[in-house]
């Protein structure tokens, strides 16, 4: 047996310090050695899961309408009724609001939210924000039992949290793991992804959850299973409280979160994008494009400058940049540290309402299928930014795609299975098919599908 060093005994009377310290006195009959206090999460999750709900919703989706080549449609688009279950969180005890997922609620036409105490009443939503996947849902009970925010800006990957919710509706499940990587964007759930990763168990039905630190403290709303899109196991992600807390706080007084802008269009700095910059560094987001008399522009914020940091975190990437300003509400301050000539300088802008104008983008002159059509970026100011994720068509011109129904401000989500989320995306799909392919589009919350091609 190999000695115990001085080093884990200090450590170990530290842990069976704090934990007789924080520890709540065991039900009635039993008794917690000061080890189990010290090693177990029981204490904190007997606080914590009565503030954790099931959510059963029952509604009505509507399903595509396949538009004819002149353009008509069914009066009436087809719908079909569904069944779904989540989990969500009590944030406030006074006013019954509970945060979960916008993919829990969607399209619901009743809500009921289930307690540990086998009480069973009917929510009412509240807001919600596609983009975020964040949901308010109130119910008209007082003195809720509630989790108390922590702050997510505090984590470190390797933190201990615990995922607390009803995978496949066991309600009062919890699984516990680490904090394996923070500030995730780019996966592919949402529109704007900042997301917490970990290796909790996240399965069905935990979607809205709690996820919180060892001292029983909300950090953040489960959301996804990496096996969903990613086709792994042991990965799992979250919605910092801190974005989700902003954008609720949004939903509870104002019944939407409205994006606004910083009057910059930009895109990732890559390895020899910096080469060619001379710069020591190969991450950030490059400005491509500054929108006259925006607050970028009134700073002197210019195109080939490079942002480095927003908010005071690290970007990464355009992705980093277009997310943290896009859950940032209109009017909020917002810090931005800019790289200009060498020279580094933060900017403390405020964001605002503002319309900027997409570049159109044109399909490759081979791709005969689409010759005509115009795409472009999904931006603030337009109606369908923040709540779906496509391309938005600009123009559709006269050939064949022109008479196929295809319409201006129409947003392409799919090419046949594939998901798009800017312009190229389309294109690129549509040049690997041979012969006819269905273009799924949102019109106005109405999904189409469009024939293209021969």
């Amino acid at each position: 047996m190999k000695p115990v060093s001085v080093s884990a005994v200090a450590i170990l009377a530290v842990l069976l310090s704090a934990a007789s310290a924080q520890a709540q006195s065991p039900p009635e009959g039993r008794t917690m050695s000061k080890l189990q206090a010290a090693t177990s999460l029981a204490p904190m999750l007997e606080r914590v899961l009565p503030g954790v709900v099931s959510i059963l919703v029952t509604g009505e989706r509507l399903r595509p309408a396949t538009l004819s080549a002149a353009g008509i449609m069914e009066d009436k688009m087809p719908t079909e009724p569904f069944a779904a279950g989540g989990s969500g969180v009590v944030v406030d005890s006074d006013n019954g609001y509970i945060i979960t997922n916008n993919h829990v609620i969607a399209n619901a036409t009743r809500i009921d939210v289930a307690f540990s105490d086998g009480r069973v009443v009917e929510g009412k939503l509240l807001g919600t924000d596609a983009a975020t996947d964040v949901a308010v849902v109130q119910v008209p009970l007082k003195n809720l039992t509630t989790v108390p925010f922590g702050s997510s800006d505090q984590l470190r990957i390797g933190d201990f949290v615990a995922a607390v919710g009803a995978p496949y509706g066991l309600e009062g499940s919890a699984s516990q793991g680490i904090v394996s990587a923070l500030m995730r964007t780019d996966i592919g759930y949402e529109i704007f992804e900042d997301f917490i990763q970990v290796d909790a168990a996240i399965n069905p039905g935990n979607s809205g959850g709690a996820l919180v630190n060892v001292d029983g403290e909300l950090v953040g709303i489960n959301t996804a299973s990496g096996a969903q899109k990613l086709r792994t196991q042991g990965i799992a992600f979250a919605i910092p409280v801190d974005l989700a807390r902003q954008v609720a706080t949004e939903l509870v007084t104002k019944g939407i979160f409205k994006r606004g802008s910083l009057g910059i269009i930009s895109e990732n700095l890559n390895f020899q994008m910096a080469s060619q910059m001379g710069l020591n560094i190969t991450r950030g987001a490059v400005v491509k494009l500054v929108v006259p008399g925006s607050p970028a522009a009134r700073v002197g914020i210019k195109k080939g400058d490079v942002i480095t940091a927003v908010g005071n975190k690290p970007v990464r990437g355009q992705p980093d940049y277009a997310a943290r300003v896009s859950t940032t509400p209109i009017g909020k301050p917002l810090a931005l540290e800019v790289l200009s000539g060498g020279t580094k300088t933060v900017h403390n802008l405020t964001i605002a309402d503002l319309t900027i104008p997409p570049m159109s983008e044109t399909p490759p002159m081979a791709l005969q299928s689409l010759e005509g059509l115009s795409l472009g970026a999904m931006l603030p100011g337009f109606k369908s930014f923040g709540v779906i994720q496509g391309a938005r068509v600009l123009a559709v011109g006269t050939s064949s795609i022109g008479k196929s129904g295809l319409k201006a401000d129409d947003v392409i989500t799919k090419v046949d299975m594939t998901a798009i989320r800017a312009p190229q995306d389309v294109y690129d799909s549509a040049e690997s098919k041979t012969g006819k392919y269905r273009l799924e589009v949102d019109r106005d919350g109405k999904r189409l599908w469009i024939w293209a091609g021969n």
